[in-house]
Parts: structure tokens; sequence; C-alpha cells
């Protein structure tokens, strides 16, 4: 889910096993861009996006689920105080957190609110939550209250008066709600679920402002002063009047009805943020939940041994023998470094089929059913979209986006689907007569078998195994190599903080395994660009599944003195972590491709040159043009100079063998077309709720019923009729896809088309300089500059070549 939990969610495992449920599939997170397979359980729901008024045009965090208080707000992401790149803050910083130290004693003594440069982690507990945005609510609440009588038609008068403001509520909530991803607890739920009421009233309050509405209304209608920003402003104000617009400001103004019509428009957004914000945690709970419990070896035969290790300390964290991997017993489990594996490896028939159908049945019964969850999300946005004026909540969604409208979003699907079909229906053929003449397997192939036979298949065309490609992929090389590729190709040095200097800067982290990491210019001098924390390894016991990427605080100008302050990212994973002190962590090829994409999402907002915090970095990006930087990424992790760099056997230090590293590079078109028409169900279907179904007759056709409709068009293997994978997709539900499904296909058209700016270069010199002006317009201008504009910069022309995509994915094209 860029969730926003973004998440998000998978080139490589798609490629290899697309075959996983789509209900397996919504709990696997981030790379959803590209393989079907990544259970992308929300970036999961970020339940604490403050919404205020600058930032109206977009939901901004990036977790394979994001989510914001209210979707069709206009999110904000955390951004907050942080580290200057000088050694000592600005003044305007510096007097600006005495001020409100003066203001509140809980300003003085709160972590929550008590930082300057970097959040103080490990100080934080869940009673600091209530108590700290009370606080912080009350004092924004007040100020714009006062400042709401000076604003004028101007940039200073507008803008100016409310960044502040606005920096104080990124920062905080922000810390809290990053915390709510990576250490959840019961305690903290509690306090997300106390204070999430009063952030959704501010953020209503300030971007319902008729007085900030018709200041930046009357600046854009006055020819002298609007002439007089710069574009990237001008951008920031037209958005943010749409956004705005989308918010319900127009509510306010003097008219029959128009009180009442507030009222319950306002009414909506905080229900749906309450329902969002159940639904996430319906499908965590769900989750761990469900264990079942293997007690003869020989039930798991197939599974490699690195996953029987993990399931025997999985039982023993549950209260079942002591670990042994040899004795048992062993607990499969619904999370995703055991599901996957399991699913793709596990020989024994009847046991797949179960826990199949646990995790495509996964939060739609008893308490934690989210069917009527869904249902009331449905009803509610379609009201909101009524009373906006739009036909649909999918035409209010696609009017902020790149897309425009369903129409052009339909129409992109369409046309890969086209592309798709036939090299979808042979890959299957070609599956179902190995599965039958080489496995001995029955056909046709069930939900359960696919991602089983598409391993086997996989290892039997290309000789390796994954479990024997992760051999040779340890994290500390991979992650080395990562860094090598930013070097060669954006001119930049990433090096790891030492304790010493975490220590000195006042530094914690939420975790022992978290590690932090600076950015700096690669030329003389080495400028500070940004820092960013690295949180690799799943903790399924508090932390979400998926991957994600979310800001920690935003590159911004000190409008006193002119220093500009650095951004700071979170970069979340959720990869196996050491199995013992003396190994390092194993990676699968996808958790390398993951890696690659979480990277490429940091980097926008890490590279930005952009200085108005409105639309730094990330923000303010076109929600179906912001996977672009993190899918052009993982090309990378395919290149063999790069795969020569980073695959090195964990025990021996040996290189991978040549062989071996073509399979890895081929990997990528193994039964891609299965792979493209499993994203392009999820699209299409999220379309469909959001554009033609009608929730309020969900007696006569239920969202389920929809499901079954559209499958019967892109899934090639019938859904059960048990399926309820809907009640698990986080993205949509619990986060900040709902009718932007799409854009993780239609980003990929550009990220596509991007790499293949650096393919036709004729020479290492000439390909670095296609990367630095890559940096120089993608990754630099942020959300302040028109993606189409972006794109014609860089790529030196209007459209988006769809072949490239095609190509890449091994797939010919029929468009």
């Amino acid at each position: 889910m860029i969730r926003a939990p973004s998440s998000a969610s998978t080139r490589a495992l798609a490629h290899k096993s697309w075959q996983l449920t789509r209900a397996s599939y919504t709990s696997l997170s981030t790379s959803t861009r590209r393989f079907p397979t990544q259970l992308s359980s929300s970036r999961s729901s970020t339940p604490l996006r403050t919404t205020s008024s600058s930032w109206a045009y977009q939901p901004l965090t990036i977790r394979r689920a994001l989510a914001t208080v209210t979707d069709t707000l206009y999110g904000v992401t955390a951004s907050r105080l942080g580290k200057s790149s000088s050694s000592s803050h600005s003044d305007f910083f510096a007097q600006h957190a005495q001020h409100l130290a003066s203001v509140d004693p809980e300003f003085a003594s709160n972590p929550i609110l008590h930082w300057s440069e970097f959040p103080d982690f490990a100080a934080v507990k869940p009673e600091h939550v209530v108590p700290a945005m009370t606080a912080l609510v009350q004092y924004v609440e007040t100020q714009f209250q006062q400042r709401s009588k000076q604003f004028t038609p101007t940039w200073a008068g507008t803008m100016g008066l409310t960044q502040d403001l606005e920096d104080d509520l990124e920062r905080a909530s922000g810390v809290i709600t990053h915390l709510s991803m990576v250490k959840d607890s019961p305690e903290l739920r509690s306090a997300v679920e106390a204070i999430q009421p009063m952030i959704v009233k501010i953020s209503l309050q300030m971007g319902q402002s008729l007085e900030f509405y018709d200041a930046l209304v009357k600046m854009r209608e006055n020819a002298e002063t609007w002439n007089g920003l710069d574009k990237e402003q001008q951008r920031i104000v037209d958005k943010t009047i749409q956004g705005m617009k989308l918010s319900g400001v127009g509510f306010g103004l003097p008219g029959e009805g128009n009180a009442e019509k507030r009222k319950r428009f306002n009414e909506i957004q905080e229900r749906k943020a309450q329902l969002s914000l159940k639904f996430s945690n319906n499908v965590q709970d769900a989750t761990k939940a469900f264990v079942k419990v293997v007690t003869d070896k020989k039930e798991l035969e197939g599974c490699p041994e690195s996953l029987v290790q993990a399931m025997a300390k999985n039982a023993q964290k549950r209260g079942h023998g002591d670990g042994d991997a040899d004795k048992g017993p062993w607990a499969v489990t619904l999370d995703a470094p055991t599901l996957v594996p399991f699913i793709m490896n596990c020989k024994n028939r009847d046991l797949r089929e179960q826990i199949y159908r646990a995790n495509v049945k996964r939060a739609s019964e008893g308490e934690q059913d989210n069917e009527p969850i869904i249902n009331e999300i449905l009803i509610l946005r379609k009201e909101e979209a009524s009373m906006l004026g739009f036909d649909s909540f999918g035409s209010l969604s696609l009017s902020k986006k790149m897309a425009s409208n369903v129409d052009t979003a339909t129409n992109v699907l369409d046309r890969l689907y086209k592309a798709t079909l036939p090299a979808a229906q042979k890959e299957l053929a070609e599956l179902s007569e190995f599965a039958s003449t080489r496995l001995h397997h029955p056909t046709p192939l069930r939900p359960w078998d696919t991602a089983f036979v598409g391993e086997e298949y996989r290892k039997d065309r290309f000789k390796y195994s994954a479990d024997q490609i992760s051999e040779y992929l340890v994290f500390p090389k991979v992650i080395d190599t990562l860094f090598a590729v930013a070097k060669d190709s954006f001119g930049i040095e990433v090096s790891e903080m030492a304790q010493e200097e975490q220590q000195k800067a006042g530094l914690t982290t939420w975790n022992k395994d978290v590690k932090v990491y600076k950015v700096q210019e690669e030329a003389p001098g080495k400028k500070l660009l940004a820092y960013f924390y690295g949180d690799f390894y799943s903790r399924s016991e508090e932390k979400k599944s998926g991957a994600w990427m979310d800001v920690c605080v935003t590159r911004m100008k000190d409008p006193v003195s002119g220093h500009v302050r650095v951004p700071i990212a979170y970069m979340i994973c959720n990869q196996p972590a050491p199995a013992s002190d003396s190994e390092p962590s194993r990676m699968k090829f996808q958790d390398v491709t993951t890696l690659f994409h979480e990277f490429g999402h940091c980097l926008q907002h890490m590279l930005t040159t952009v200085e108005y915090p409105q639309a730094s970095g990330i923000k303010g990006v076109e929600w179906d043009f912001v996977e672009v930087a993190s899918q052009f990424m993982e090309n990378f992790a395919y290149e063999p100079q790069w795969l020569d760099q980073m695959a090195h056997h964990y025990k021996t230090g040996a290189p991978m063998p040549q062989e071996m590293k073509s399979s890895v590079m081929k990997s990528r078109e193994c039964l891609a077309g299965l792979a493209m028409m499993r994203q392009l169900h999820f699209a299409t279907l999220d379309l469909e709720l959001h554009t033609q179904f009608d929730p309020s007759r969900a007696d006569q056709e239920s969202i389920f019923d929809v499901d079954r409709r559209m499958a019967k068009k892109t899934c090639l293997i019938t859904p059960i009729p048990e399926d309820r994978f809907l009640c698990g997709f986080s993205h949509i539900f619990g986060g900040g896809y709902a009718a932007g499904y799409y854009s993780y296909k239609y980003s990929e058209l550009y990220s596509a088309d991007a790499y293949a700016a650096l393919e036709e270069s004729d020479s290492e010199e000439a390909r670095r300089e296609m990367g630095k002006k890559y940096r120089d317009t993608v990754l630099a201008y942020g959300g302040a500059t028109d993606p189409k504009l972006v794109w014609k910069e860089f790529r030196g022309r209007d459209g988006v070549e769809v072949d490239a995509l095609l190509r890449h994915s091994g797939l010919t094209s029929h468009a």
C-alpha cells in the first residue's frame, strides 16, 4: 500500500507464484504492483492522517496499503521537524519549539511532541498518545481560528499562516501512526481509537475553512498576484482549492440545506475513518489468530529446511514444543513469510487446501467479519460522491489522479487485458500439462494447487528453487549493492550511522534491529541530503505485514533564515530475520525486488529539490504516478552487473553460478501473463465496486457475487464459492487505494518506459547522464509539477509506450 498499510505488493513473487489465492495476496504487501501473490495486507491502515488544507489534494503515505483519515479529503504524510543540514537548527525551528513549550507543559515533556531533530522512539509509550494529541489539537484549533481572521489573498497570507500548524500535526500524528504499524499493542490501539475523532475533526475544520478557501480563490483570480507566484506555488494553490472542494468546503456557504449537508458529510468522514481502522484491525487479528499445528513432519514434505525451522519457532512462540525443527511440532500461520513459501512448496495437497481455505476466508467470520464493514464503507463512499456532485465514488477518486476519469483507467486496463489474455491462456495450458505429465498431479488445477505447481514448473524450467537461490542472497550484500546502484545511477552515497554517531545525535529507535542511514552527495564536500530508518525484518507479533515507505520529516525551507531542513524517511520490509547470530538474513529474490522497490519510494522523498513542504518529495504526487519511482528501481535487481555484486553464498562466499543468475534474470517472464491477469482482476474489481455496484442492494447482488462475476473474465482458474478475499483487501478498504488500485499498472507503464530510456543509452556515460536526468526530473520535482510535464521533460515526449512493459514481462503485444 506507497501504505500509505502502504502495504504494497510484487513482481518477482508474482512471476513465480501468481497462483497464490487472491486472499493470500491481500496479506502480503508491498510490491503489489506486479505480483498478485504479494499478500498485501495494508501498508495496512494508517488511521491518523491529518488532513490540513494546503495538502488537500492527495493522500500521501506510501505503504502497500496507505490510509488516510479520510481518503477523499487529502491525507497528509508524517512530516516533522527534522535534522538540519548544518550542525544546529535554524532560529525559526528552535523558537517555534520554545513557543510550544510555553503554551502547554505537554509540549515540553511528551516525547511525541517534544523533539526537534529525530523522534525519541525509545521514550514513546502508549500512554503518551492521548495527552499529546489532546494538547496539540487544542493548540492548532485555537491558532487556526485566530489566524483565520488574518488570511489575505497572498502566498504569505495563506500557506505562510498555516504551514507550521500543519507541520506540528504531521510530525506528532506521524510518530503515532508509524508506531501503530511497527509496534502494535492493545494499549496503542486503544489510544489510536481514542484520538481518531479529534484528528478527523481538526482535519475537517481546516479543510472546510471558508476564509482560507476564499483567500486562495481570490489569489488565483488576481492576475498580478497569481503571476507573481512561481509554477510550484501555483500548482499547490490549484490542488489545494480542488482538495478543499472535495472535502466539502462548499457546504459551508449560505444556502438551503447546506448546514445539514455539512453535518452529514462530516459524519460520513468520521464513520469512514472508524470503519477503515476496524477493517484493518480485523485483518491483522484474524491473521494472528489462525494457527495450524502439525505434529507429523511427513506432512511438510517439500517445504525447504529454512521454512521448517521457521514453523518450529512459530509453534514454540504459541506454546507448542521447544522450537526443534527435527522433532516439531510445527505451526503454519497466515503471515506472509510463512504462508507464501508453504503454499509454494508443500506437497501435501490436503494440507495446502486447509491453509488456502483459512486464508481465503480471513476476517470473514464472527467478531472479525469484515463483510458488513465493506458494505457500509461502499454505501458511505457512494453517498459522499453524490453529495459532491459525482455519479460514483470512482469518478470522485479519479478526478484527482493523473488518469482524470474512469474511462481512461478502464481503457488502459482493457488494453493490457487484450494483450495479456492469449499469453495467460497458453501459460495455464502449459502448467496443467506439466502438472499432469510430470508431477502426476490431479487436474484441472484448483486454487490451492497453482502456487505449488507453478513453483515446480519454475524449478523444472530454471533448475533452481527459490530457497536454493536465497543461499546466495544475504541481506548485507544485497543492501550494499542497492546503495552501489544509487551511487552509480544517481551520484549519491548511502552509509549506515554508527552507534556512536546515533548516540551523539540523541537518536533512538523502536527495535534493536532498526538501522539508520544518511544520504549524501557523491561529489566533493559530500553535502547531506537526507536520512532514513530501515526496519527490514518480520515481527508478526507486533508489526503489520507487507512493506512500505513512509515520511518522517519533509524537506522544507525556513521562511526566516532560508535554511533548508533535510528529509527523513521510513523504509519498512518484512523479510525473514537472521536464523541465528552467526548467520545473516537470507532473502528470497522477491524480498530483493521489494527492497529495491521501497528504496525507490525513499529516493523520491529524499532527493526532492522542492522546498515547499506541501509538495515536497512524494507529497502531492498523483496516486497513479507515485509508484513509478519504486517500480523503476526493481529493474536494477535483474541486471547482470548488480547480480554479480550482490549474489554470493552465505557460507562460502562463492559467487552465484552463471546458470543460476540466468535463471533469476529470466524468472520475471515466467508465468507473467497469469501474474498480469491477477493484477488486472484486482484493479477491475475495485473499479466495478466503486462505479457500477449498488451497495444498497447487496441483498440482491453481494460484494462476493460481484467478485465472482468479474472473475469469469479475469480469473482463468475459478475461485471457490467460499472465497471471501475481499474481506482482507486492505488496499481499498483499509488504505488509500479505493478506486485507485489500477494505479499499480498505470504507473508501471511509465516505470517500464522510463527504464527503457536507460536501455536505449549506447554507452556507460550516456546511461549515467540519463540516470542524472531521471534524478533531476522524476525524483526531484515531487508533487510540485504536473506529472505529465515531468514525463515530457524526462522522456522528451507526451505519451507512454505500452510495449516496454509487455517486453519486460516477456509478453507479446496484442494491443
